[in-house]
């Protein structure tokens, strides 16, 4: 008695949360969820030697403490949550923790359940100086490192997930966002760092906690790279370049910023992810072309007035490409037999799983199996979650399972049914037949070939008891079988 299967079309991608209520969609991190945030202003992330203002003698320095203000969703009952770390812009000689983009990004991001940082980094450099521009970047990243390192040391104390803290910078903390990303060996240390005083390594500054200060991801609003040998084929953490082809400040492909030939020439966004995609690492982009430096409306990270239509379109873009990082991947693969479907997961990064089958039945298994009562059409989704509460779908359409076929002789039979020590397995046809068992979650347990027209013993004694399926991939079709 053999079920058809006509038709199984495999498409996977996000779906909407509505219509599925067994499934347990949220909104958290694509919409503002917590009404209530709460900020700790002033928080000391590190101290470390600051240039004194006329910024022009760089032995002339003094300690200088390093802030912090951060935000965090109150109400909130994840005891760990992904962070991000917002640098302002300013030219290294200007700027602070709070200026309105940078709140803004923080505010809104805390209000989605994210923790969030606005830091204050040390400023000063020579303008008519090329080794203090650069040693002032150099300072710059040493800070952006010192406040991811702070952030991972006191990740019980602010319920922050170490594996994922993220890097967004605008304008001159677009250039802390990708040098953190890509200057991250000694050897790729600026020459004029070493000069009398020497800065010391990346990790040497601020604080002398032992973490890692390269962030798991980046947001770069028109920024810009040293060098773009800098970037290698193991430069594969996640990457948001945002800048307008236009920009006389920070340039789109290659030159000094302000066209100051007095500073070292960089490479902006466009080669960056022009270099990028040449690896097959490509970069997450928004590039507008004939738009100049921070396009949507700031001016050294200050709205005179309200944002312009642009600010949604870059905020959108962050929370999208921020989500994406730190989400599981949903997936799936499924074989049917007659009217059974068994599912298996292929998903990455998740801990939670939750199905609907499209007929009213549900499941939380990993890999279920599902046998449909009546012939349809039928549209499975697979939910699957992390410990972040990130979630994505898969789907499947199953179309047209049909008619019991009560007078047509099975390809093969599997006899006794159930059974405990021996089975026979009958091949119907004239040709040999290769038969795969599989167990009730999918895999493969072994494979067995019969001649045609023979009969077959196999000794299932080590088989553990459940439910198992014989299935013959050239017809197609399969048989349920039991182990006592």
């Amino acid at each position: 008695m053999i079920k058809r299967l006509s038709l199984i079309l495999l498409a996977y991608g996000l779906l909407s949360q509505y219509g599925f209520n067994q499934i347990p969609y949220n909104s958290r991190y694509l919409e503002s969820v917590f009404p209530a945030i709460q900020i700790s202003q002033d928080i000391v992330y590190g101290n470390a030697e600051a240039l004194n203002f006329p910024y022009l003698d760089e032995n002339n320095t003094t300690p200088q403490d390093l802030l912090m203000d951060i935000y965090r969703p109150v109400g909130d009952s994840l005891a760990y949550r992904p962070a991000v770390i917002c640098a302002h812009s300013g030219a290294f000689v200007s700027g602070s923790k709070d200026v309105d983009d940078m709140v803004a990004f923080c505010d809104s991001m805390a209000h989605r359940g994210y923790v969030s940082a606005s830091i204050d980094y040390r400023l000063g450099m020579n303008i008519f100086s090329g080794p203090s521009s650069v040693r002032a970047v150099y300072r710059g990243v040493q800070d952006g490192r010192a406040a991811i390192r702070f952030l991972k040391e006191n990740a019980d104390v602010y319920g922050i997930d170490t594996n994922n803290v993220y890097l967004l910078g605008s304008s001159a903390g677009g250039y802390i966002a990708q040098q953190d990303m890509f200057m991250d060996t000694e050897a790729e240390r600026p020459p004029e760092t070493y000069t009398s005083p020497d800065l010391g390594c990346l990790d040497c500054s601020g604080n002398n906690y032992s973490h890692s200060g390269k962030a798991n991801g980046i947001m770069a609003l028109w920024g810009a790279l040293q060098d773009t040998n800098f970037i290698i084929s193991s430069d594969t953490l996640p990457v948001f370049l945002a800048h307008g082809t236009a920009d006389e400040t920070v340039p789109f492909n290659y030159g000094s910023a302000f066209g100051n030939d007095a500073f070292p020439p960089t490479y902006g966004s466009g080669l960056v992810a022009e270099r990028l995609e040449n690896l097959n690492n490509p970069a997450e982009t928004y590039f507008v072309i004939g738009e100049g430096h921070e396009f949507y409306g700031t001016d050294n990270g200050n709205w005179d007035g309200e944002p312009n239509e642009y600010w949604d379109t870059v905020f959108n873009k962050v929370e999208a490409f921020s989500y994406d990082i730190h989400k599981p991947i949903a997936g799936f693969s499924l074989t049917a037999i007659e009217n059974i479907v068994m599912f298996e997961d292929t998903s990455k990064g998740s801990s939670y799983w939750y199905w609907d089958f499209g007929d009213g039945y549900y499941s939380s298994e990993q890999n279920p199996v599902h046998e449909y009562a009546s012939p349809g059409d039928f549209f499975p989704i697979q939910f699957v979650s992390n410990d972040l509460l990130s979630w994505d779908t898969a789907s499947a359409y199953v179309l047209s399972w049909v008619g019991i076929e009560k007078n047509k002789a099975l390809a093969f039979e599997v006899f006794p049914n159930p059974a405990s020590e021996f089975i026979r397995i009958k091949n119907n046809s004239r040709t040999k037949m290769t038969l795969r068992l599989l167990s009730s979650n999918t895999k493969l347990v072994m494979s067995v070939s019969v001649m045609g027209g023979q009969i077959k013993t196999l000794d299932v004694n080590i088989l553990k008891p459940g439910l198992y399926f014989f299935y013959d991939e050239n017809s197609g079709k399969g048989v349920k079988w039991v182990k006592r």
